[in-house]
């Protein structure tokens, strides 16, 4: 089974560039052409076979039932970290799992009423994410000091599903890119936001892709709430750059009841651990070379970390 969606591209133009958002670009009139909108076909994800796995593909589903409340956000800290790291260890044959941090997904960003962003119970933006993004990068190896001080490799991991534990996610699935498909040329890095605290959102930067035919979309209709799907978010492990991450995007499945119910899901990142990263530094360095530094006007970029400083919380 496959579906067509509209999906959210770079513009080809920001190969080789650094791409500015609302609140780093020069000109405002820059903004209304970042991106390209596709259709894209989208592969039923459990139709592969074999099914896909973090190594494989970049992305992985598994059979994880819990009983938690994962709206309670201490719960979530207290039990259902324990159960992420449990996972992750099964899942990817790590020698430990550490880290952890949340958000929640409830709605579209902009729009009021039912089909709009809720409070989230810890305070997350809570906005469908609606363009093709990969949450990470080299310059995020500053930041996991603190979680991975010990000079290892690790892989940072996405741990997505419902927080509903009485019906399917029937509205905007989440779509992933086979990361094998694409095109290491296709990458470009973007001036991106953490959105984990909506008082405050802080500066990241992130990764985007220019659409190509050859890229390969999947996504899994209909997960139950016993279902988990986890895929890569950044592996220093992989010196090639498309094979650090997953690019993904949120997507309306032509299939959806104008009255399917709202998804409301929770994404737990954590950091599986591996062997020794010799050499560290000359790695660290060889992988922040690929990230550019300069818009596409010539001028340099200075968006990398802390808060951002014209950001208006909603009141």
């Amino acid at each position: 089974m496959k579906i067509k969606a509209e999906a959210r591209f770079v513009h080809g133009r920001y190969r080789g560039y650094r791409v500015p958002n609302q609140y780093s670009v020069k000109n405002p009139e820059e903004l209304k052409s970042l991106g390209v909108t596709k259709w894209i076909e989208i592969i039923n994800g459990r139709e592969l076979n074999p099914p896909p796995t973090l190594d494989s593909h970049g992305f992985q589903l598994l059979i994880e039932p819990t009983k938690l409340d994962l709206l309670d956000t201490e719960v979530v800290r207290s039990q259902y970290y324990e159960q992420c790291r449990e996972m992750l260890l099964k899942a990817t044959g790590c020698l430990e799992v550490r880290g952890g941090g949340h958000e929640y997904r409830n709605g579209f960003g902009g729009e009021s009423g039912p089909r709009g962003v809720k409070p989230t119970p810890n305070g997350s933006g809570g906005a469908y994410a609606l363009g093709i993004h990969a949450d990470m990068c080299a310059v995020v190896e500053d930041a996991f000091l603190r979680i991975i001080p010990d000079e290892r490799h690790f892989e940072s991991i996405n741990i997505w599903r419902s927080t509903k534990l009485d019906e399917l996610i029937k509205t905007m699935p989440l779509a992933v890119c086979d990361m094998r498909s694409v095109d290491p040329n296709d990458i470009v890095f973007g001036d991106g936001m953490n959105t984990g605290n909506i008082k405050q959102y802080t500066k990241v930067v992130d990764q985007r892709i220019v659409y190509s035919p050859e890229q390969r979309w999947y996504y899994f209709p209909d997960m139950s709430p016993e279902e988990v799907l986890i895929f890569r978010q950044y592996d220093t492990r992989q010196e090639t750059l498309n094979l650090r991450t997953v690019f993904h995007q949120a997507v309306k499945d032509p299939n959806t009841r104008p009255d399917a119910p709202m998804r409301s899901t929770i994404e737990v990142r954590m950091q599986a651990i591996y062997g020794a990263d010799t050499d560290k530094a000359a790695r660290v360095d060889r992988f922040k070379r690929q990230i550019s530094s300069r818009y596409s006007d010539g001028s340099d970029c200075d968006w990398w970390s802390g808060p951002i400083e014209a950001y208006d919380p909603p009141q």
